[in-house]
């Protein structure tokens, strides 16, 4: 299963970086992440290994990746080493396009070691139940996030009650569904 899905936001590509970038913080300003714990980094790089947690609904879901933020880029490279995903490729692309700032999550699932996985079945239900559900609410959060910044107002992420304001994520943070 291959999966793109983008959104073009209106602000400033910095703060969708940032954004992006902090996913050691994403519960913070993510209602539906229930935590991201570093479980190891490499000192000298921008890779470490993180074990995530979300909500899908009320379904908990949670894995185990290796993440590497390629700050001159733009990109956040994601491989899932754990979970039911284990072996899924996530790339995050966040580009200036056409007045807008675009990003992009792409999902490689035909790389899992599981043939469940990367049948229709596993498709159907990991990638459009799970998968794709958890990155449209996080790109949708990040949208609205930015958004509200650049018209000048405090707006966040109408749902849960972990928020993070914009001055605590940092300068250039290291650590909808429209397509």
């Amino acid at each position: 299963m291959h999966s793109e899905m983008s959104v073009d936001i209106r602000g400033d590509i910095d703060r969708v970086w940032d954004y992006a970038a902090a996913t050691d913080r994403w519960p913070r300003f993510l209602p539906h992440y229930r935590y991201v714990t570093v479980v190891q980094s490499q000192p000298g790089t921008t890779r470490r290994i993180v074990e995530m947690a979300a909500w899908r609904g009320r379904i908990p879901i949670r894995w185990l990746s290796v993440v590497e933020t390629v700050p001159d880029e733009r990109r956040i490279v994601f491989e899932h080493i754990g979970g039911a995903a284990r072996g899924m490729l996530v790339e995050w692309r966040i580009v200036q396009h056409d007045g807008f700032v675009r990003a992009t999550i792409f999902h490689e699932l035909s790389t899992s070691p599981y043939a469940i996985v990367r049948s229709r079945l596993g498709e159907y239900v990991l990638g459009r139940h799970f998968i794709e559900p958890v990155a449209g609410r996080t790109l949708g959060c990040i949208k609205e996030l930015v958004e509200a910044e650049a018209e000048g107002g405090t707006r966040r992420p109408s749902e849960g009650p972990r928020r993070m304001e914009a001055g605590q994520i940092g300068a250039r943070a290291a650590s909808d569904r429209d397509a």
